[in-house]
């Protein structure tokens, strides 16, 4: 009798072993930011500089990237990933001709064709506190939730930033709250140029020598 309980109690312990291995392993794979595939199209929404900035760190890291400032529909033709760079830019939006609702209601359109497409996104915001205001924080809070993967030059939860407050895009925690509602990877970068190393990683990329 004695034996039979020590049996059914060693694979007891034995299941809930189990099952704290494998809920530590979904909990690990659902923080992990996935793997993107080139070619990779890089537009902005808000017509900021970023978009340029963003397809420099782009190449420094090795990667296939194309670079439209207000990408078209036909342009996501063989696209695997679509880098959308955060944040509005009234100068840029007057030289396009568009106001912020034309801009949203463009990238509304864009978006859902990348969704048909099956095409990977990944947000970027760059330009720190430039980037913040009322017409930036619409278009951020309306595609950063789009994105497979967030990248922002800001602060993380519980780390002292120590580069120049202006170039906090995350100070209020915003991203932080939108990744963690939408259960979104974020990484987060103290330079633009940081943005080098995490594309390097999210694109398996091999980092250049020297």
């Amino acid at each position: 009798m004695n034996r039979r309980i020590a049996v059914w109690t060693a694979f007891i312990l034995l299941l809930g072993s189990l099952s704290l291995v494998t809920t530590a392993q979904e909990s690990e794979d659902a923080a992990s930011p996935l793997l993107f595939e080139q070619p990779v199209l890089v537009t902005s929404i808000g017509q900021s500089a970023g978009a340029a900035q963003a397809r420099v760190v782009a190449i420094r890291a090795g990667i296939e990237a194309t670079y439209s400032q207000r990408a078209t529909l036909e342009e996501l033709e063989g696209i695997k990933t679509l880098i959308i760079v955060l944040g509005a830019s009234s100068k840029g939006l007057g030289a396009a001709g568009v106001d912020i609702d034309g801009e949203i209601a463009w990238a509304n359109e864009l978006l859902a064709k990348v969704n048909e497409l099956g095409i990977l996104v990944i947000a970027m915001h760059i330009e720190g506190g430039a980037r913040r205001g009322p017409s930036s924080d619409l278009i951020n809070s309306t595609f950063a939730p789009l994105a497979a993967t967030i990248i922002v030059k800001g602060s993380q939860p519980d780390v002292e930033w120590t580069a120049d407050e202006s170039a906090d895009g995350n100070a209020d925690g915003l991203f932080t709250t939108i990744a963690t509602e939408n259960d979104i990877p974020i990484l987060y970068i103290d330079t633009t140029l940081g943005a080098v190393d995490v594309l390097i990683e999210l694109f398996g990329m091999t980092p250049a020598e020297g």
